[in-house]
């Protein structure tokens, strides 16, 4: 089975971070209940405070409907000013089974 994963880094401003951990909350919530949702979590860096999203969608058509959602746009307008650089990866991805 086949599906898309996203990593998106966040690197938040200097002292910004304690501002992005509830938006980061909201989104994740919110996100977790969306249909085509595999998996969603934000994972912060205790070296330098980066955030990273880490996503699995069971579609394109999926990832993009989380793109246009309410949610994800307010998270976008509300982080953009707390947002030093933001770098994102999709990948079509497939499950290794590494134990066969």
């Amino acid at each position: 089975m086949s599906f898309i994963v996203v990593m998106a880094e966040l690197i938040p401003k200097e002292g910004a971070e304690e501002k992005l951990i509830p938006l980061a909350e909201a989104l994740v919530e919110a996100t977790l209940k969306e249909e085509g949702n595999i998996g969603y979590k934000c994972l912060r860096s205790i070296t330098d405070g980066t955030f990273t999203f880490v996503e699995e969608w069971e579609s394109v058509e999926a990832l993009s409907d989380h793109l246009n959602s309410t949610h994800f746009k307010l998270f976008s307008k509300e982080s953009a000013d707390l947002a030093e650089d933001m770098e994102i990866k999709v990948l079509s991805a497939e499950e290794v089974n590494l134990y066969e």
